[in-house]
């Protein structure tokens, strides 16, 4: 049951702003590419034998930290309350790979947005803002071992992370069906529970939107 929930919200979304948009004509569809840059920071504490080998366990503080170059491509809906105010979802695919060269391995997961996007006008280029959260789930994560050989890793089929996410740039309408929008946006991944780490990915995303 849990394996299709990601889908069945998905496809309800897009239902429930199909239907509102049939009936007052305020839907659009839109393809997204976002290139990103992402930091993350680990931290604990281990308990380890001592290193004089008399069998004592001594506390020992650890940290991490990592960064990735990665993109975002997907597809969206969007509704129209009203020519400022805009409701969006879709389905996005991500995938990253470590910065820094000594090391090779990608990561990849599938996303479901949810967002409200304010323009402040009907002008042909306008500011655009968006703020709303990324439900992340079916990460797969691939690194190359010295030695070993590739590793996989999967995140469990119930595990979702969720990551508040918020952008600011512009609209650009070349006419009455067809947009251009462009925004950098910042996102910040709230870690599972009693888990220590801290993730973020600032990125640049595009939008090519066409009203129905």
């Amino acid at each position: 049951m849990k394996t299709i929930i990601p889908t069945s919200l998905m496809f309800t979304s897009f239902l429930f702003i199909a239907t509102l948009a049939h009936a007052q004509n305020k839907f659009a569809i839109s393809a997204t590419a976002a290139p990103f840059y992402g930091h993350s920071r680990a931290w604990g504490t281990l308990v380890l034998p001592a290193e004089d080998g008399s069998g004592t366990l001594v506390s020992q503080d650890w940290s991490s930290e990592a960064s990735t170059l990665g993109y975002s491509v997907g597809l969206n809906g969007r509704y129209s309350i009203n020519p400022k105010w805009s409701l969006a979802t879709g389905f996005w695919f991500n995938q990253s790979r470590p910065k820094d060269g000594n090391y090779k391995g990608r990561s990849n997961n599938f996303a479901i947005p949810l967002f409200v996007n304010f323009q402040s006008s009907e002008r042909k280029l306008s500011p655009y803002f968006s703020a709303g959260t990324l439900w992340n789930f079916r990460t797969t994560s691939r690194v190359n071992v010295p030695d070993v050989g590739t590793v996989i890793f999967k995140s469990d089929r119930g595990t979702r992370r969720i990551a508040p996410s918020v952008g600011a740039g512009m609209i650009y309408n070349f006419d009455s069906r067809l947009s251009l929008v462009a925004q950098p946006t910042f996102t910040y991944f709230i870690p599972p529970a009693d888990i220590n780490i801290r993730s973020y990915q600032i990125g640049l995303q595009m939008q090519v939107m066409l009203r129905l």
